[in-house]
């Protein structure tokens, strides 16, 4: 399975059950989306970076999701936690969703979208 695919499909899960943990107030939610979108910013971590330097893409797909963390850590200083890993959730899901439609219509042809 493609790097990026992956990313995509666990930021939108990872997102959304971040979101329907806040509007729901279902705790068991927390983890599995953390695990998902660990994974989803692993990997576009890991897609920044040219394959030719192994070693990079590794530190750099650890570094993001920790530089992630790291910037919602200092948001949950500020109120409630739940809104704030809804909005971070959320914020992933899109990108990842937007990811999907650029990835979708970059593969269709020229001139397919003309009737």
């Amino acid at each position: 399975m493609h790097l990026m695919l992956v990313a995509r499909v666990a930021g939108v899960l990872g997102g959304l059950a971040w979101v329907v943990r806040h509007v729901a107030d279902v705790e068991a939610l927390r983890w599995p989306g953390l695990i998902l979108l660990a994974v989803a910013l692993a990997a576009y971590g890991a897609g920044l970076v040219s394959r030719s330097a192994t070693w990079l893409r590794a530190i750099v797909a650890l570094c993001l999701p920790l530089l992630v963390w790291s910037v919602v850590e200092v948001a949950h200083g500020s109120g409630d936690d739940s809104l704030v890993d809804a909005v971070t959730g959320a914020a992933v899901a899109l990108v990842s969703l937007a990811g999907m439609v650029r990835a979708r219509a970059a593969r269709q042809p020229a001139g397919a979208h003309a009737a």
